[in-house]
């Protein structure tokens, strides 16, 4: 006969993962926009999150991409204005080559008169939300690498050569962060890979 005192404790049954909702993916997807803003995530980071975010099933798999992350929306009224924005980088002959992180004013520009310029923004940080990047040669090619996930914006001009842009097919209504890039050429070509 069993001794009801060292009896061993009933386990409970397992808990079922709670389903996620369509507005509780969109709250994550906020909070990785607001963290990619603040200079918290990179692109390549936040590409990552948001399309895991979108794909979530249950409440686990939301919550694993924000622990990380200041539980408020922003601590934006906290931090000391930033200091003002450097003057554009240009060179006259040579390549401008950026990559690996780096951060992105809301307004930033490089110019070369005579060189190429390849310009890596994957694993960049925008100083926010939207950010205009404008890079201009006179002789020369350009080609940019921006993540999946960033709605790129490219306008500028081509005076002989060609223009070869991987579109975004994300819906005007997703709220993502925007890149806004305004890339000139007089003899050359431009390329926007997206990876």
């Amino acid at each position: 006969m069993t001794n009801p005192l060292h009896s061993q404790p009933v386990p409970a049954p397992p808990v079922a993962p709670v389903r996620a909702s369509d507005g509780e993916r969109q709250a994550v997807a906020d909070r990785l926009n607001v963290a990619v803003g603040e200079g918290r995530l990179t692109l390549s980071e936040f590409s990552e999150r948001v399309g895991a975010a979108y794909a979530a099933r249950t409440l686990g798999e939301l919550d694993v991409l924000v622990q990380d992350l200041p539980a408020g929306r922003s601590i934006a009224a906290a931090v000391p204005a930033p200091p003002p924005e450097p003057a554009p980088l240009e060179i006259m002959v040579g390549a401008i080559k950026k990559r690996g992180r780096w951060r992105i004013q809301p307004s930033a520009a490089l110019g070369v008169a005579i060189g190429p310029m390849k310009l890596d923004l994957r694993n960049a940080d925008l100083a926010a939300h939207e950010v205009t990047l404008s890079a201009r040669t006179v002789v020369g090619a350009i080609k940019v690498w921006v993540p999946r996930g960033v709605r790129v914006i490219v306008e500028g001009r081509t005076a002989v050569g060609t223009r070869t842009i991987a579109e975004s097919n994300l819906p005007p209504e997703v709220d993502v962060p925007t890149l806004r890039l305004r890339l000139d050429t007089g003899l050359g070509t431009v390329k926007v890979y997206r990876t």
